[in-house]
């Protein structure tokens, strides 16, 4: 039996903390996390945060670039909401040592995953619908569908880093950069 081995590396904590304001009420289940989660139940904390309705107070919306609001941090996760508009995406990355799980809350995103020698494959993302994404997994996120799509994301160990994926001369980099970053195609 194969089991996945995981890097032993310290957890990092981003900085510098970002200021949030108290939690609704129905939000104080994400001041409960006191452990590392992994991918299923990052997905499920996503989810909750849907179902609460109150992802609609996090939205930021720019046309510039896919805009996002933190919701909740402490040392094993954070949470976050995305927004989405016609032309945003993020280009091909990864997490780095974080595990992520994420809801559609409304509209529709499309996400990408690369295949060595194979074209990329896709599928759509209603509102209502998670995705996990286990250590070491790579995608493409991009707007499909609203005016704004928005999608909650949580990730654990907190997301301090982002693996961006670029082609150069014919070789695939991977720049690691602040999780803090905003992703943009290559």
């Amino acid at each position: 039996m194969s089991t996945t081995v995981r890097p032993q590396l310290p957890w990092p904590t981003p900085e510098p903390r970002w200021p949030f304001s108290d939690l609704h009420e129905d939000l104080k289940f994400l001041e409960e996390v006191d452990h590392q989660l992994h991918a299923p139940e990052l997905a499920v904390l996503s989810e909750r945060v849907v179902q609460s309705g109150l992802w609609r107070d996090y939205v930021a919306v720019c046309e510039d670039y896919r805009d996002y609001r933190l919701v909740f941090e402490n040392d094993f996760i954070d949470v976050w909401v995305l927004s989405w508009l016609p032309g945003q995406e993020t280009g091909f990355h990864d997490h780095d040592i974080s595990e992520v799980g994420l809801c559609v809350a409304e509209g529709a995103i499309r996400e990408h995953h690369m295949h060595l020698h194979a074209d990329d494959s896709c599928h759509i993302m209603q509102a209502g619908e998670s995705q996990q994404g286990p250590f070491g997994y790579i995608h493409r996120v991009e707007h499909f569908e609203g005016d704004p799509a928005v999608s909650v994301h949580s990730y654990s160990p907190p997301l301090a880093w982002v693996g961006q994926y670029r082609e150069q001369g014919g070789q695939l980099l991977r720049l690691r950069q602040p999780g803090r970053t905003r992703l943009a195609p290559a």
